[in-house]
């Protein structure tokens, strides 16, 4: 007998499986963890396939032995290939994606709980949207695992692990900060049953379909999806396969329903104060304007003041002449960081320039000031007044907003960074409807500084009739430019803008593009984005194989949240 197995190790695409003999002493099924010789070492490998003969037959070396006993359903092999296919990913990069790095050390056998295997049944998937979305999560986790369940909670932040594990009152917490050992311990207790709970981030999507339900926190917000590093998986779509193919039970709880949905978002009742920004306006407290400054003074409470912009300044550019510093390593504009100029792109750090490389000029200062500027404008003007200073990472935002708090954002249309605009106004509805809830929730007052343009927004997008109309609103628009969700959109990254290269792919669907992607590294080569159109919103199996073959060459990215970066 010989088995077919994939290594746990990267591989490029096309280099996906191995055979081995297995010698006549141990038996090997489908989904078993075992271990293999791999050159000149011995690796963990998942058994995909088991057969009577192998073209290989002659070269096969024998399996070693099982890896502690783990026999993985099906659904989880079949989920395996699944996400390699549609991410344009190798088996082995895939699994080494999930498992990581295993104890060299192998555990005793680790049983696999009997509620693995579970009957087929009609897929269960439901969404809910309130303003106390996360106490119904809660609370439902609790009753379910009150009647024996094995529950999944996937959140989209790091900060909210522990924070679940203590409301819920028991569970293990599992994200890409544990160690390998932590992380093996975290998924293989749920895999043996030991533990019923375990929350996680993106990285514990392909335990689907080893739980009962799947509990999904805040399914609107796009840190689901993995969308920098191969592969680019979506582990709220890994959830649904769970559903349709696992027979497990998919509940999501969020606060604002996708575009896609025709449900009704809760309103945001929350005290809000919208104060047009003036960019010329001068104050004694940078990007302050004079009435938000006047009630923050006013105010009896915690102060609270959220900048967006990082270090002293947001992009070095002359007073004088309007030239702008710009990175030596990706052509990106340069901010200020105390003494240091750093790219915000790159990541390169270097001395400050003293002058204006263009005219000579000595106030590099004309752009918005960052957050280290207000803060010391404040400490000489309204030193009397304590404050408390936050950013706009996830883990700002996941900090929690004291009592009474009085909460002012001085740009609100920079909270979610620098996006971009297709899908701007979209992700900027989903982000101020969260921090909103969070501020009404404390009982507290939130003060936002905006454009004129954009004084209604804010208003609008908090109500539940208002936000109707701003989600038909985005509809047409990306049905009258073609973007999801009006139609499906394919993303390819190339490094060559030659259309011969999508010459097949365009007999089945509709090309858009080359768009370049701007501030690379001038190290690395140039990169374009071609945007595929297909026909309908299924990809077919011929466009698929056409894309398959392309990606060898490309990124190919299926169901893309981000269009043009």
């Amino acid at each position: 007998m010989y088995c077919r197995v994939v290594p746990l190790t990267r591989t490029p695409p096309g280099v996906e499986v191995f055979d081995y003999r297995v010698p006549t002493t141990m038996k090997v099924e489908v989904g078993d963890l075992i271990l293999v010789p791999f050159r000149r070492s011995k690796m963990p490998a998942m058994v995909l396939a088991k057969m009577s003969t192998s073209p290989f037959a002659s070269k096969a070396q024998d399996v070693i032995g099982s890896y502690a006993g783990i026999r993985f359903p099906l659904s989880i092999v079949e989920l395996l290939s699944h996400v390699a296919t549609t991410t344009f990913t190798s088996k082995p990069a895939v699994l080494k994606a999930w498992l990581r790095s295993l104890p060299k050390r192998i555990p005793d056998v680790i049983p696999a709980n009997a509620g693995i295997q579970r009957k087929k049944s009609k897929p269960s998937v439901t969404a809910s949207w309130s303003t106390d979305h996360e106490a119904k999560l809660i609370e439902r986790a609790r009753v379910l695992l009150a009647d024996g369940k094995r529950v999944l909670i996937l959140t989209p932040w790091k900060a909210r692990l522990a924070m679940f594990v203590e409301k819920i009152g028991q569970g293990s917490v599992y994200s890409s900060d544990l160690n390998d050992g932590d992380a093996f311990r975290a998924w293989s207790e749920f895999y043996s049953g030991e533990s019923s709970l375990v929350v996680a981030t993106r990285l514990g999507g392909w335990l689907s379909p080893l739980a009962d339900v799947v509990l999904l926190d805040e399914p609107e917000n796009d840190d689901y999806k993995q969308d920098e590093l191969a592969p680019r998986y979506d582990a709220r779509k890994l959830a649904i396969w769970s559903a349709e193919h696992a027979s497990t039970v998919v509940e999501a709880y969020g606060l604002t329903p996708p575009l896609h949905s025709d449900e009704d978002a809760p309103a945001v009742e929350v005290d809000l104060e919208v104060v047009i920004r003036h960019p010329q306006g001068r104050g004694a407290i940078p990007m302050v304007q004079g009435e938000a400054l006047n009630t923050l003074r006013e105010h009896e409470g915690v102060r609270i003041i959220v900048h967006p912009i990082k270090g002293d300044v947001a992009r070095l550019t002359c007073r004088d002449c309007g030239h702008q510093v710009i990175c030596p390593k990706c052509d990106f504009v340069l901010s200020a960081d105390g003494v240091n100029a750093r790219c915000r792109r790159c990541g390169f750090k270097g001395d400050l320039p003293l002058d204006c490389p263009s005219c000579g000029g000595t106030d590099l200062g004309k752009s918005l000031p960052g957050i280290e500027r207000l803060k010391t404008a404040w400490k000489k003007h309204e030193a009397d007044i304590e404050v408390e200073w936050r950013g706009v990472s996830n883990a700002d935002f996941e900090l929690p907003i004291p009592w009474g708090a009085c909460i002012l954002v001085t740009d609100a249309t920079l909270i979610i960074g620098g996006a971009e605009d297709v899908r701007r106004l979209e992700k900027l509805a989903v982000t101020f409807r969260r921090l909103a809830r969070d501020v009404a929730q404390s009982k507290g007052t939130l003060i936002i500084q905006s454009e004129e343009h954009m004084a209604e927004f804010w208003t609008r997008v908090l109500s539940t009739e208002g936000f109707k109309g701003f989600r038909e609103q985005e509809r047409d628009a990306r049905h009258t430019f073609g973007y999801p969700p009006a139609k499906r959109l394919i993303k390819v990254i190339v490094e060559s803008e030659s259309e011969a290269l999508l010459a097949p792919i365009k007999k089945l669907a509709d090309v858009r593009g080359p768009y370049p992607v701007p501030y690379r590294v001038k190290t690395r080569k140039n990169r374009y984005i071609w945007h595929v159109l297909p026909k309908t919103n299924t990809v077919s199996r011929e466009l698929l194989d056409a894309l398959s073959t392309l990606s060898k060459q490309a990124l190919i990215d299926l169901d893309p949240i981000a269009f043009l970066r």
